[in-house]
């Protein structure tokens, strides 16, 4: 069974200033953000750009999967959840995929919401997992590799302090790693597809021996 590997995103496709705090007359707080960007390649380490296509979400966007919005990716920082109430929101446009997420009365969250009108907190970020086939991997003449992600499963969106690539595990490793990692997908996928051609084309073969010697008979 294949191991689920979940990746967290900075939105570093959105300019910080995309985020901020409302205040509502019946004192609830909301803290609103830009999640992801469509369709926009970006660099996120040298020698690799990557990009999310409009709709990569859209099964888990369509039904009643539970999403939840977190500060900090820190679960026990839990802002709200799509079940929650009140609930997290997601307005899925033509660019983006932006939130509205309620900021719960616990210490933790007057923390955030103080650091948001200070300024303090600017960014989003999202934790996600690629489905099977759900991205597309080449490398241009330069040696660039390019990633498209094109059906993916989301599970947690919110505010980040540090929108930066930086502090990902990610990044830690070589981009030849992470890309070799994805080739070798890739490649198990294609070898797996080929043995089944193979096997097709043996079956069929086999047909039409039978066939022809059904009709000598």
């Amino acid at each position: 069974m294949p191991v689920l590997k979940i990746e967290n995103r900075d939105t570093v496709y959105a300019a910080v200033t995309d985020i901020d705090i409302e205040n509502r007359d019946d004192s609830q707080r909301y803290v609103n953000g830009i999640g992801i960007v469509y369709d926009k390649e970006v660099e996120l380490w040298p020698g690799y750009r990557e990009k999310i296509r409009k709709g990569a979400f859209d099964e888990d966007l369509k039904n009643t999967k539970e999403i939840k919005s977190f500060y900090n990716h820190n679960p026990s920082m839990v802002l709200s959840t799509t079940r929650s109430t009140p609930a997290l929101q997601l307005i899925d446009t033509e660019k983006d995929l932006r939130y509205k997420s309620p900021i719960p009365p616990t210490s933790y969250g007057n923390d955030l919401a103080v650091n948001l009108e200070r300024k303090n907190v600017r960014g989003s970020s999202f934790s996600f997992s690629v489905a099977k086939d759900g991205d597309i991997l080449t490398r241009d003449e330069k040696g660039v590799y390019h990633r498209e992600i094109v059906k993916a499963n989301l599970y947690e969106i919110g505010p980040v302090t540090n929108p930066a690539y930086g502090s990902t595990t990610a990044q830690l490793r070589s981009v030849e790693e992470l890309c070799g990692d994805l080739l070798m997908e890739y490649e198990s996928r294609n070898n797996t597809q080929t043995a089944d051609l193979e096997k097709n084309v043996n079956e069929l073969e086999l047909r039409k021996k039978l066939l022809i010697l059904s009709e000598r008979g």
